[in-house]
């Protein structure tokens, strides 16, 4: 009904349901900072302020939101810093298991909460909101605060906004893609398949979003970035299931093909989470990161011995 006779009024909407993380089960997280794993720090850093209207009506610059993020650190403080983000609606200690994994042989690691998710508080969008752009720049300020990456290790989302960051200049040594989104547009189509809403809607929402964020969400589609990027990038290694019911194993192939050198692990039977948990794959992305370039190309050539996982 929107779509036909108040298309602003849905695309509102639609913002408010795209812009607004799924919260993930509670109990789970309980169970997480029970556990714990490290020593929990809140760090503050300075983003763009992108709440309400942008610009502001008298055309002043907006001054800077400071947000408290929170991250967790495990391993030697002078080991070489690997960097681990999250998707939409989860947090870090669903990176438990390789977290632990890298620690063990050397690794400084850093888990994040990106904003509003977690235990971080709000972002540059404030409130109860969050975006790709938001999960980007905070990835980028940590790095900055806890120094260079040797590598970074995205799940979902934070796949992708790791790949944004690599492609936006900040260096490392290793990338490993886990169930990564390349096609944040192609994203706005399915969620207006599954709302019920169609192109009135769906364009003036991306508006609201690059109004907002005064970035446009096409410059977030990865093979377009990477069109003209063949030497300046780190060796990556994708990992995604082939049962995946929220990113298609189709874009972990995309992203594969589109990065300089990359390889790709599918994987059966461990969906979209569960593929965080599996012995195999955290085994395989810590040898990634912590093997030489010789023994990925060995290793990755038959990556598991069992039937959760296929070269």
């Amino acid at each position: 009904m929107l779509e036909r006779t108040a298309p602003w009024l849905g695309a509102r909407v639609a913002w408010k349901l795209w812009a607004t993380p799924t919260r993930p089960n509670p109990q789970a997280v309980a169970r997480s900072r029970e556990g714990g794993m490290g020593e929990v720090r809140r760090i503050r850093v300075r983003l763009p302020d992108w709440s309400g209207r942008r610009p502001t009506r008298d055309g002043a610059p907006k001054p800077p939101r400071i947000s408290d993020i929170a991250v967790e650190l495990l391993g030697p403080q002078d080991g070489p810093v690997v960097y681990l983000l999250h998707g939409w609606g989860g947090w870090r200690g669903q990176f438990a298991p390789l977290g632990r994994g890298l620690a063990d042989r050397g690794f400084r690691v850093v888990l994040i909460d990106a904003p509003n998710h977690g235990d971080s508080g709000s972002g540059a969008l404030g409130g109860k909101q969050s975006l790709l752009p938001d999960f980007s720049r905070v990835l980028a300020e940590v790095i900055h605060r806890f120094g260079p990456a040797y590598a970074v290790v995205g799940h979902s989302l934070g796949a992708a906004c790791s790949a944004t960051v690599l492609l936006d200049g900040v260096p490392a040594e290793k990338a490993a893609f886990i169930a990564p989104p390349v096609d944040p547009v192609a994203f706005t189509r399915m969620l207006a398949g599954m709302l019920g809403f169609g192109e009135r809607i769906r364009t003036r929402m991306v508006g609201i979003g690059e109004r907002r964020t005064g970035t446009r969400l096409a410059d977030f589609v990865l093979p377009t970035g990477l069109a003209n990027r063949r030497t300046d990038l780190p060796p990556a290694l994708v990992v995604h299931d082939t049962d995946d019911p929220v990113v298609p194993v189709v874009s972990g192939r995309i992203l594969a093909e589109a990065w300089p050198d990359a390889r790709i692990v599918e994987t059966t039977r461990l969906g979209h989470n569960k593929i965080l948990r599996d012995e195999d794959v955290v085994t395989l992305v810590t040898e990634f990161i912590a093997g030489t370039t010789e023994t990925h190309a060995a290793s990755l050539s038959v990556p598991c011995q069992t039937a959760s996982c296929q070269p």
